[in-house]
């Protein structure tokens, strides 16, 4: 309970009664959430408070009445509900987009791989069709002796 804040200490920062604590209470019960029992102290939260403080200052200040200063606060409750989904929203963008990054920059990785293997078969293929025409270029019989030395070697 530390960071509640009695009756008398709300009245105290708002500088207003006890009864006007009470009336707001009332009429603002949807927004403000009270948890105070029947017969028991009342106690009030930070976030209670800061309502209060903005009670205050639509009804005293910019003279809004009670029906219209809880059409405001109902409002800017929407309106901070709708920017933390757009917050959540951007942040889920933001990390679709980074795996995104990371699947592109992996499949970079593999498309470069590939490439140099493909590079690497041309080269082979260049040099096996380079042989071939150098065999077919021989005559038959230095084909044959080719051949024969070949075989003698791996005996």
């Amino acid at each position: 309970m530390d960071d509640l804040l009695n009756l008398k200490q709300v009245c105290n920062i708002l500088q207003v009664k006890p009864s006007i604590i009470k009336t707001w209470e009332q009429e603002f019960a949807e927004i403000l959430e009270p948890c105070a029992p029947k017969g028991r102290s009342r106690f009030y939260s930070q976030r209670q408070l800061e309502l209060f403080v903005q009670i205050k200052e639509l009804l005293q200040t910019e003279h809004y009445t009670i029906k219209g200063a809880k059409r405001r606060l109902e409002l800017d409750g929407v309106l901070t509900n709708s920017m933390a989904v757009e917050h959540n929203f951007k942040n889920t963008v933001f990390y679709m987009f980074s795996a995104i990054m990371q699947e592109l920059q992996a499949s970079r990785e593999d498309s470069k791989r590939l490439a140099q293997q493909v590079e690497l078969l041309r080269r082979e293929n260049q040099e096996i069709e380079e042989r071939l025409r150098e065999e077919q270029g021989k005559s038959l019989l230095e084909f044959v002796k080719t051949r024969i030395q070949g075989i003698k070697r791996y005996e």
